[in-house]
């Protein structure tokens, strides 16, 4: 099973960075609050790389959850996200539901 502990941790620093971004994401309602998000998903980014750069780990999800690592493949995910999924963004602050496309970037495929 040694083979396998690479990809457990990078498994776990998936969960890990949704429990540190979530209440960032849950506390969006405004232009601060879309900011500190922005900036705490950019961190969680920075994070994932300096992980990559010291241990490669596999690519899908990579280290973090992130599974899109250029800007192009991050907004086009968001924008897919998006589009197939409106119906979680109807009633939400537009804030929030910017928020959410935006972390769905990181994950969608």
């Amino acid at each position: 099973m040694a083979d396998d502990e690479p990809w457990d941790e990078v498994d776990e620093s998936g969960t890990t960075s949704w429990a540190q971004l979530s209440p960032f994401l849950d506390q969006v309602e405004d232009l601060p609050s879309f900011a500190r998000f922005i900036d705490a998903l950019r961190k969680d980014r920075e994070d994932a790389d300096r992980k990559e750069a010291a241990r490669p780990g596999p690519s899908d999800p990579g280290w973090n959850g992130w599974r899109n690592d250029s800007i192009r493949d991050f907004l086009e995910s968001a924008v897919a996200w998006a589009e197939t999924k409106p119906a979680h963004l109807a009633d939400e602050n537009p804030w929030k539901a910017a928020a959410r496309i935006l972390y769905a970037g990181k994950y969608y495929e």
